[in-house]
C-alpha cells in the first residue's frame, strides 16, 4: 500500500465488503417495499408511533450497529477482556501512532454521519418524516468516536469496559433524548456536539498508544499485599474431578458472568426511575417492573454472542482454537458445557432481578400498587390460578433468557462465518418485513380474519419442521456417535415430560368447555420447548472441529444395526407423542364442532350448525329457534352451553347455530353498519333456506343469544320484527342506543343476567371486553318494556332463593317482558354447561334458562305470519 489511509481502508473493505453489500440490499429491499407495497403516497408518522416505521428505522437501525461495531473494530476481540480491542496485528504496521488512530476514527465518523444524511433524505422523500440534518449527524459521528475510545482503551479489570461504556453512552442518550423533548435549538447543540470529535481523538489516540506499548493495567494487583492474609486462611485445593467438570468451570469463567454482571448494571438504572418523585404512578410502575423484567431476556442476546464463541478474543470470532479443538472432551461433552453455563448464568441474573425488585419497591413505596394488582388478579381467576400465572411468567421469561443464550449454538459452533453473518442477515430481514405486515393485516379485518382462520395450519407447519429437523438430527447424532443411546432417550424422555407438564398447566388455566381449542395448547408446548437448535449443537462443533476429515462409514453387524434402530424407534416415539396428541385433539375438536351447513350472504359463504329432531314430521309446521353464540366462540360452543338439541329433541322444534364473521367469530352488533346489515341480511336469508328446505312455522320463529349473541338478538327484533316472534337472551351485551331501533312493533322478550357477571356488568358500566359503556340491565328492560307498551309497574316473584323474575305485563299484542336475575350469577347460561368460573364467574343451577325460554316462546305466536309468508 502506498500510504496508511489506503491500508486501513483495505482493511475495512477486505474484511466487512459482504456485510456492507448484504446491508445495503437490505435497505434497498426496504425502501422497495415501501414504495411498492405501502405506496409514494403513504405518510409514516413517528409521533405518534406508526408500526410502519420499522420500514425506515429498522434497516438504518442495523446499519448504525453494523458501523459501530466495524469501525470500534468490535467484531476483533471480546468487549470485556483488559486488553484493548484494537487488532494487536495492526500494532506492528509502518504507520504512526496518530495514523493508527485517526484514519479509523476519520472513515467511522465520516460513514455514520452519511449514513444520517442518508436517512433523513429518505425518510423525507419515502417516509414523508420532517427530520433534523445536522446535529443528528454529529451526534452519530460522536457516538462512534467515543465507542471507539471505549473499545481502545485497556482497562485493569475485566468486564469494566462494559460498565464504563453501558454508563458513558447512557449519559449520552439522555442528554440527547432530553435535547429532543425540550426542543433545544439546533445551533446549541452544533455547539455541544462540535468539540466532541477532537476530544474524542485526543483520548483515542492515548488509548492506542497505551495499547501499543502494551501496557495494560492490573489493578487486582493492589490486592497483592492480602496475599499472606489469604494464605493464613484454609482453603480447600480439590482438583476439579473430571475433565467435564474443568470445561464447565472454563466456559463459567469465560462466559458464564458476562449476563449477571450486565443484569447487575442496568438494573440499578431502571429501578432507579420509581425513585423519581411522581413516578410511583400505576402505569410507571407497570411499565418500569416490565422493563425490569425484560431485562435478562434482552440481554441475553447480546451476551450469547460470545456464548456462541469457542475464543472470544480472537479475530476470528467463531473459530474453533486449538486449546479447545484438543482438549480431551467429545462435541457433546463441550457442548454440554456451554448448556449448563448457561443455566447458571440465567439463574445468577434472574437471582439478582428477584433481589432488586422487592428493594426497590420497598425504597420507593411502592408496594401497594403491586399488591392493589395482586388484589385485583385474585379476585378474578383465585389465588391458585393467580401463583401459577405467575410462576409460569417467571419460568417463562428464564427459560426464555436461556434460550436467548443458547438458540445460536448450532450456528456459531459451526465456525462458519458466512452462515453466521446470513443468520443475522436473515433474522433481520424477517423484522422489517413483520412489523409493517402485521400492521397492514390489523388494519384490514377480512385479511385478519383469513390469517387467524389459517392460524392453526401455521403452527402445525412450524411443529411439523420442527419435529422433523429434531428426527434428521437425532438420527444424525446416533449415526456419528456424538452422543450415547441413553443420553439420547433421556434428553428426548425430559423435553417429553416438559412439553406434557407445560400443556397441562395451559389446559388447567383455560379449563373447559375449551374456549380456546386444547390443540392450541399443545402446538404451543411443542413451539415453547427448545429441542432441535439445542440438540444441532454437537453437530455443528463436530462439524467445526473435524473440518477437512472424512468418516468411513464403519460395518455393523446385523444386531447392532438392529439396536440402532430400535434405538431411534424410541427416540422418535417420545418426541413424537405431543405431536400425536395435538393430532388427536385437533381431530376430536373439528369432528365434534365442525359446522354442517353454508349459504352464501352478502357474497360471502356464511355457515351454520343445523339441528333437526328424529320426531320431525314435514307433514307438519315446526317451530325454529335460532341461537346465537357469543364473541369469540362459535355455533358449536354455543350448541354445548345452552343445550337447546335436547330440549328440540324433547318438544319437537328445529334449531340452528348460525356462525359470526371475522376472527374472534362476531355479530357486528355494536355499530350501525355494513357488518351490521350483512348480520341481519344472513339471518334473513338463513331462514329463507330453512323454509325452503323444512316445514317451518312462520308464526313460531324465535331468536336467542349469549352476551355479544344477546346483542344481536336485539338487533333482530327492531330489523325482522315481521319474521321473529319473539327473542330470549343471556348476559347480553348492549352497544346500540334505544334510538337506533325505530321499529314500534312490540316484541315479546325474556332475559337472563347475573349480579355477578364480569364481561356486562349488571348495572351497567365499564368492563374490560369493551371500550364503551354496557347500559344498567333493569333500566334496559324498561325501556323495552316501554317499547311494548307495557304497564308501567313490574311484577317481582322468587323463583328460587337467588333467582328473581320481573315481569312487564298487560303489554300490547301480549307481548310480555321477563327479566331474570340471578343474584351471584356470572357470565354463563343458567342451568347450562359450566364455564371456567375464574373467567366468567358462577353457572347458576336454580333456573334452567333454556326450558324457561322455550316455555315463554310458545306462550308468543307472531300475529299474521301465514299471510307475510304467503307474500313471499
Amino acid at each position: 500500500m502506498h500510504s496508511p489511509a489506503l491500508a486501513i481502508a483495505w482493511e475495512f473493505h477486505r474484511r466487512h465488503r459482504w456485510g456492507l453489500v448484504a446491508l445495503a440490499g437490505y435497505v434497498l429491499v426496504g425502501a422497495t417495499f415501501k414504495l411498492l407495497i405501502l405506496g409514494p403516497g403513504y405518510t409514516i408518522t413517528l409521533d405518534p408511533p406508526d408500526s410502519m416505521a420499522a420500514v425506515i428505522i429498522v434497516p438504518f437501525s442495523a446499519l448504525f450497529m453494523y458501523f459501530l461495531a466495524v469501525f470500534s473494530f468490535g467484531f476483533a476481540g471480546d468487549f470485556a477482556a483488559r486488553q484493548s480491542i484494537y487488532p494487536a496485528r495492526m500494532f506492528a504496521l509502518p504507520m504512526t501512532t496518530a495514523a493508527l488512530t485517526g484514519w479509523p476514527m476519520l472513515y467511522g465518523t465520516v460513514a455514520m454521519a452519511s449514513l444520517w444524511l442518508l436517512t433523513a433524505f429518505l425518510a423525507r422523500l419515502v417516509g414523508g418524516i420532517d427530520v433534523p440534518w445536522i446535529w443528528p449527524a454529529l451526534y452519530a459521528a460522536a457516538f462512534l468516536a467515543w465507542t471507539q475510545v471505549l473499545a481502545w482503551m485497556p482497562y485493569g479489570v475485566r468486564g469494566l469496559r462494559v460498565i464504563v461504556a453501558v454508563l458513558w453512552l447512557a449519559t449520552i442518550n439522555a442528554v440527547v433524548f432530553n435535547t429532543i423533548y425540550y426542543q433545544v435549538p439546533e445551533h446549541l447543540m452544533v455547539a455541544v456536539l462540535a468539540p466532541q470529535l477532537p476530544l474524542a481523538y485526543l483520548c483515542a489516540r492515548f488509548a492506542v498508544a497505551r495499547a501499543r506499548r502494551g501496557d495494560v493495567p492490573d489493578w487486582w494487583g493492589m490486592f497483592a499485599r492480602l496475599g499472606p492474609i489469604g494464605h493464613a486462611l484454609p482453603r480447600r485445593r480439590d482438583h476439579l474431578p473430571s475433565p467435564a467438570r474443568a470445561q464447565m468451570w472454563f466456559e463459567w469463567r469465560r462466559h458464564g458472568r458476562s449476563l449477571p454482571v450486565w443484569v447487575g448494571i442496568l438494573l440499578p438504572f431502571e429501578l432507579a426511575l420509581l425513585l423519581v418523585p411522581g413516578n410511583d404512578t400505576p402505569t410507571l410502575t407497570f411499565y418500569t417492573l416490565l422493563v425490569g423484567l425484560l431485562t435478562p431476556p434482552f440481554m441475553a442476546a447480546f451476551a450469547a454472542a460470545t456464548v456462541r464463541k469457542s475464543n472470544s478474543s480472537v479475530s476470528d470470532s467463531y473459530g474453533v482454537t486449538p486449546f479447545i479443538a484438543t482438549r480431551p472432551l467429545t462435541s457433546a461433552t463441550l457442548v454440554v458445557a456451554k448448556l449448563i453455563m448457561a443455566i447458571w448464568s440465567t439463574l445468577a441474573a434472574w437471582l439478582l432481578v428477584l433481589v432488586a425488585i422487592p428493594l426497590g419497591l420497598t425504597l420507593s413505596g411502592t408496594w401497594p400498587v403491586v399488591t392493589e394488582w395482586a388484589r385485583q388478579g385474585i379476585e378474578v381467576i383465585g389465588v391458585p390460578r393467580a401463583c401459577a400465572v405467575v410462576l409460569l411468567g417467571l419460568s417463562g421469561l428464564m427459560v426464555s433468557t436461556w434460550r436467548q443464550l443458547v438458540q445460536g449454538l448450532c450456528i456459531g459452533l459451526t465456525g462458519r462465518d458466512w452462515l453466521v453473518k446470513s443468520s443475522v442477515f436473515l433474522r433481520l430481514s424477517l423484522l422489517i418485513f413483520i412489523l409493517p405486515t402485521a400492521h397492514w393485516i390489523f388494519e384490514h379485518p377480512s385479511a385478519m380474519g383469513a390469517l387467524l382462520d389459517a392460524l392453526p395450519w401455521l403452527l402445525a407447519a412450524l411443529v411439523g419442521f420442527k419435529m422433523s429437523a429434531a428426527a434428521w438430527i437425532a438420527m444424525r447424532l446416533y449415526r456419528d456417535r456424538l452422543l450415547r443411546d441413553r443420553v439420547i432417550i433421556t434428553g428426548a424422555a425430559c423435553w417429553l415430560v416438559v412439553v406434557l407438564a407445560l400443556y397441562g398447566l395451559l389446559v388447567w388455566l383455560v379449563s373447559t368447555p375449551p374456549f380456546i381449542p386444547r390443540y392450541l395448547p399443545a402446538l404451543a408446548a411443542i413451539l415453547a420447548i427448545p429441542l432441535a437448535r439445542p440438540s444441532a449443537a454437537p453437530l455443528a462443533l463436530a462439524w467445526n472441529r473435524h473440518r477437512g476429515a472424512r468418516r468411513d462409514a464403519a460395518t455393523e453387524s446385523t444386531t447392532t444395526f438392529k439396536k440402532r434402530r430400535s434405538v431411534i424407534g424410541v427416540v422418535l416415539v417420545l418426541i413424537g407423542l405431543p405431536v400425536a396428541l395435538a393430532l388427536v385433539e385437533a381431530v376430536s375438536f373439528f369432528v365434534l364442532n365442525r359446522n354442517n351447513g353454508t349459504i352464501v350472504s352478502s357474497n360471502q359463504e356464511r355457515e351454520y350448525l343445523l339441528y333437526v329432531p328424529r320426531s320431525y314430521d314435514r307433514n307438519k309446521p315446526t317451530p325454529l329457534v335460532i341461537s346465537m353464540h357469543g364473541a369469540g366462540t362459535w355455533p358449536a360452543l354455543q350448541m354445548n352451553l345452552s343445550r337447546w338439541n335436547r330440549l328440540a329433541e324433547e318438544q319437537g322444534f328445529i334449531v340452528v347455530y348460525p356462525s359470526g364473521t371475522d376472527f374472534p367469530r362476531i355479530w357486528h352488533a355494536q355499530l350501525p353498519g355494513a357488518g351490521l346489515t350483512a348480520d341481519v341480511r344472513f339471518i334473513s336469508e338463513l331462514i329463507d333456506t330453512l323454509e325452503a328446505t323444512y316445514h317451518i312455522d312462520p308464526s313460531r320463529i324465535y331468536a336467542d343469544g349469549l352476551s355479544n349473541g344477546g346483542g344481536m338478538a336485539f338487533v333482530l327484533s327492531c330489523t325482522l320484527s315481521d319474521r321473529i316472534a319473539a327473542v330470549g337472551m343471556v348476559g347480553s351485551a348492549q352497544f346500540l342506543p334505544w334510538s337506533w331501533c325505530t321499529d314500534q312493533r312490540a316484541v315479546p322478550m325474556i332475559a337472563f343476567h347475573g349480579t355477578a357477571d364480569r364481561v356486562t356488568p349488571y348495572h351497567g358500566g365499564l368492563s374490560s371486553v369493551a371500550p364503551n359503556p354496557f347500559p344498567d340491565i333493569p333500566t334496559w328492560v324498561a325501556n323495552w318494556a316501554r317499547r311494548n307498551r307495557c304497564a308501567p309497574t313490574p311484577v317481582d316473584s322468587e323463583v328460587a332463593p337467588d333467582v328473581i323474575r320481573r315481569t312487564y305485563a298487560n303489554c300490547a299484542d301480549h307481548a310480555d317482558v321477563v327479566l331474570y336475575t340471578v343474584e351471584g350469577g356470572g357470565h354463563s347460561w343458567p342451568g347450562g354447561e359450566p364455564v371456567p368460573e375464574w373467567l366468567c364467574g358462577p353457572t347458576s343451577r336454580s333456573v334452567d334458562a333454556t326450558r324457561q325460554m322455550w316455555a315463554f316462546f310458545r306462550e308468543h305466536r307472531l300475529r299474521g305470519a301465514q299471510t307475510v309468508a304467503q307474500q313471499r
